[in-house]
């Protein structure tokens, strides 16, 4: 549940004019700490991803969307290898894309 506000505060901060890469570069030790995690844990924090897809290779990607106040909807990936484990994680939406420094 905490997650869940703190997406909604991430949300929220990402719609004020100017702060793109500031705050995106904020959350992005927050969402760092995420690696190694399982995705029972995302789950748990975060609620159902909006959709997942599953690799030959055993691993999966899953999106959650974050609804915008202004009706616009940013997505938040995370990568999981074939352990369930977060390996890389991605923004996309009103501020372009990012991406993790780390990859799977």
């Amino acid at each position: 549940m905490k997650t869940r506000l703190s997406l909604a505060v991430v949300a929220a901060l990402l719609t004020l004019p100017g702060c793109m890469n500031q705050e995106i570069h904020e959350y992005s030790p927050k969402w760092d700490s995420w690696m190694g995690s399982s995705k029972d844990d995302r789950i748990k924090d975060m609620g159902i991803p909006t959709k997942c897809h599953s690799f030959k290779d055993g691993g999966e990607v899953c999106e959650w969307s974050v609804p915008q106040q202004d009706g616009r909807q940013d997505l938040i990936g995370l990568t999981f290898n074939p352990k369930g484990q977060v390996c890389q994680w991605s923004y996309r939406g009103f501020y372009g894309m990012q991406k993790s420094k780390q990859s799977c």
